[in-house]
C-alpha cells in the first residue's frame, strides 16, 4: 500500500513538474509584435528581410514567404516564421499598400497677383503631381473668374483628386487695382524752344487716366516762361488721379534768338576711357575720343543751353518751316562701336543729352542699348560699310545696283525698327554716295543723309548731302567751342 502511495506521489511529481516546464515554454515562446493586418504607404520603404519577431526579450530573425511591391496599390500576403526550430511558430500577415498622399498643386508666380486695371488677365499657370499617379496637372479643375475692368479682390481655386480620392485644393489672390499713372500730353515737345519774342501757351495740355478718365482740369502747372528773355524755364506738370497714382512730367523751354549760322551736326567715331587708364586704338587714332573729353563738351553744352533738335525739327528748318534757336546742335557718332555704348553712353544718361549712333546693323552690340533713352539708332547699312568698289577705292555701295542697294538698306531699316524707332536718317559709309544710293533711301523712307564733308547743315540744303563737323582725338575744349559758335 505505501508503495503504491509512493509511486502516485512521485508521479503526481512528475506531472507537476512537466506541466510547469510545458507553462514556462509556453510563457517564453516566440512573440510576434504585429498584427495580421498591415498598412503600407505606397512608394514607401519595405523590406520583409528586416521583420523580426522577440522570445525572452530578445529580437529572433524570421523566415519568410510571399514579397510586397510597394509601389502598387493592393493588398499582399507575406508568411512568417521562426528560424530556431524549437520555438517553430508561423504567421500570416496581409500587407495593404495604400496611397493616402494627397496630390501636390504648385502656382506658377506669385500667389497674390496685383492686376492693373484694364489690363487683360493671364493666367500664370500652375502644375500639378501625385507620388502615386504622377503628373496630373491635367486633371486641375481651376475654379473663379476675374472681372478686370472692376477693382477689387478675387479668387482663384485649383482643385485636383487622385486615383486614391485624395484631394488638394490651392487659392490664388487677384487684386485689380488701378496702378497705372495718368498720361499728361502737352501741344509741345518735351525739350522744346520758344525764339525770343515769340509766343507760347505752356497751358496747352490735356490729361487722360485709365480709371477716373478725362483729369485734364486736376493738372498742376508749376513754372513759368519769359519770351523776351534768353534762358532756360522748367515747367512742371503734375496729375493724380483717384487711386493715388501720380504722373510728374518735367520740361524745359529754351528761349533763344534764332539761327542765322546753320546748325552743326557732330561727327563722332570711337571713345576709350582715359579715367580708367585706357588707351585708343593703334588704327585710325584721329577717331577716338577720351571719355574725359567727352564729358567736358557735353557738360558744356548742357551749362550753356545748347538745344537738341530732333529729325524732324531739323528738317522743318531746312524746309524753311520754322526757326531753330541759336544754340541748336545734333551729336552723332559712326559705326555702332561698343566703347560707344560702354563710355560715351553713361555720360549721355548722366547729362540727359541725346546723341545719334549711325550703327552697321549686321552686328548685334547694339541691342543691349536700346532702353538708353538717349540713344537715337539710324542707320549706316547692314552689309555695306566695307571696301570692294573700284580697287577697293571706294566702298562697296558704289558698286551696287538699285535691287541690290535696296535689299540691304530695307534689312538694316527692319532691324532697327524691330526694336526702336524706324530709322529715318542714313550715314554714308565712308561718305561715299551716289544718285542711285540716294534714291533707294528716298524710296525706303530716309529723309535726312549725312556726308564726311565739313560744314553746317543751313536753311533750303539739300537732304541728302548734308555736311558734319568732325570731331577728332586730340581737340581742345576751347577748339571744340570755336566750331560750334
Amino acid at each position: 500500500m505505501k508503495k503504491i502511495k509512493y509511486a502516485l506521489l512521485t508521479l503526481s511529481i512528475v506531472l507537476f513538474i512537466f506541466f510547469i516546464a510545458h507553462l514556462l515554454t509556453f510563457m517564453f515562446v516566440i512573440r510576434y509584435d504585429f498584427s495580421s493586418i498591415e498598412k503600407i504607404e505606397v512608394n514607401s520603404k519595405f523590406d520583409a528581410n528586416d521583420t523580426v519577431a522577440k522570445y525572452r526579450k530578445k529580437k529572433v530573425k524570421l523566415e519568410h514567404h510571399g514579397e510586397v511591391d510597394t509601389t502598387k496599390i493592393g493588398k499582399y500576403k507575406v508568411e512568417y516564421s521562426s528560424n530556431m526550430k524549437a520555438l517553430n511558430r508561423k504567421k500570416d500577415v496581409i500587407y495593404e499598400v495604400v496611397d493616402t498622399t494627397s496630390p501636390k498643386i504648385e502656382l506658377l508666380g506669385d500667389q497674390t497677383v496685383y492686376f492693373n486695371y484694364g489690363d487683360n488677365y493671364k493666367e500664370p499657370g500652375y502644375t500639378a503631381t501625385d507620388n502615386y499617379d504622377g503628373d496630373v496637372t491635367n486633371k486641375v479643375n481651376v475654379i473663379g473668374d476675374v472681372d478686370s475692368n472692376k477693382i477689387g479682390e478675387y479668387q482663384i481655386k485649383y482643385l485636383v483628386t487622385d486615383s486614391s480620392d485624395n484631394k488638394s485644393e490651392v487659392v490664388r489672390k487677384i487684386v485689380v487695382k488701378d496702378i497705372e499713372k495718368p498720361k499728361i500730353e502737352i501741344y509741345r515737345n518735351k525739350n522744346s524752344y520758344l525764339i525770343l519774342n515769340g509766343k507760347m501757351d505752356i497751358n496747352k495740355y490735356k490729361a487722360i487716366d485709365n480709371y477716373d478718365g478725362d483729369v485734364t482740369d486736376k493738372v498742376k502747372v508749376v513754372g513759368d516762361v519769359n519770351p523776351n528773355k534768353v534762358g532756360l524755364y522748367k515747367v512742371t506738370y503734375s496729375v493724380s488721379d483717384s487711386s493715388g497714382n501720380e504722373e510728374i512730367l518735367d520740361t524745359t523751354i529754351n528761349v533763344q534768338k534764332k539761327n542765322t549760322k546753320g546748325i552743326p551736326v557732330l561727327m563722332y567715331h570711337w571713345f576709350y576711357d582715359d579715367t580708367k587708364g585706357e588707351k585708343p586704338g593703334k588704327a585710325n587714332t584721329h577717331n577716338y575720343l577720351a571719355k574725359s573729353k567727352f564729358e567736358e563738351q557735353i557738360k558744356y553744352l548742357v551749362n550753356n543751353n545748347y538745344y537738341f533738335p530732333t529729325y524732324e525739327e531739323l528738317e522743318k528748318y531746312i524746309d524753311k518751316k520754322i526757326d531753330l534757336p541759336e544754340k541748336s546742335i545734333v551729336l552723332t557718332a559712326d559705326d555702332g562701336a561698343i566703347s560707344f555704348f560702354k563710355v560715351a553712353s553713361p555720360v549721355l544718361k548722366e547729362y540727359k543729352v541725346p546723341m545719334t549712333n549711325f550703327i552697321r546693323t549686321r552686328y548685334d552690340d547694339w541691342k543691349g542699348y536700346v532702353d538708353n533713352p538717349y540713344i537715337v539708332f539710324e542707320s549706316h547699312t547692314d552689309m555695306l560699310h566695307r571696301a570692294g568698289c573700284q580697287g577697293k577705292f571706294f566702298g562697296a555701295a558704289m558698286c551696287l545696283s538699285y535691287d541690290e542697294l535696296t535689299k540691304d538698306i530695307k534689312t538694316a531699316n527692319d532691324k532697327i525698327d524691330s526694336l526702336v524707332d524706324r530709322p529715318v536718317a542714313f550715314a554714308y559709309p565712308y561718305g561715299h554716295h551716289n544718285d542711285v544710293l540716294i534714291k533707294v533711301l528716298k524710296d525706303n523712307g530716309i529723309h535726312l543723309a549725312f556726308t564726311i564733308n565739313n560744314g553746317r547743315v543751313k536753311r533750303g540744303a539739300n537732304k541728302y548731302l548734308l555736311p558734319r563737323v568732325r570731331i577728332s582725338k586730340d581737340i581742345t575744349l576751347s577748339a571744340f567751342i570755336n566750331k560750334i559758335k
